[in-house]
């Protein structure tokens, strides 16, 4: 016997229960979030050169490199005579 209910359900899915549709779709945005997948679409949408590419990630991980050397001057443990 094989119902709506017992059949394996393939991607995403959220159930609403009761009359909580905008808890449901909050949920379902957050999963859809977490897994990536609107940004596999996006990227999949418009061809990007590798230079172009690699100019965003090296971008990227300029970024994440200045934002960790602030938030270790911050937190003082940050100094100019350490390799890192």
């Amino acid at each position: 016997m094989s119902n709506r209910f017992t059949r394996k359900r393939r991607g995403l899915s959220v159930e609403v229960r009761g009359d909580e549709f905008g808890r449901a779709l909050r949920t379902l945005s957050k999963k859809v979030q977490e897994s990536g997948l609107l940004k596999e679409v996006q990227d999949r949408m418009s061809y990007e050169p590798p230079a172009v590419k690699k100019q965003r990630l090296k971008k990227q991980a300029r970024k994440r490199w200045e934002r960790s050397v602030e938030d270790m001057i911050r937190s003082g443990l940050w100094h100019k005579d350490k390799n890192y």
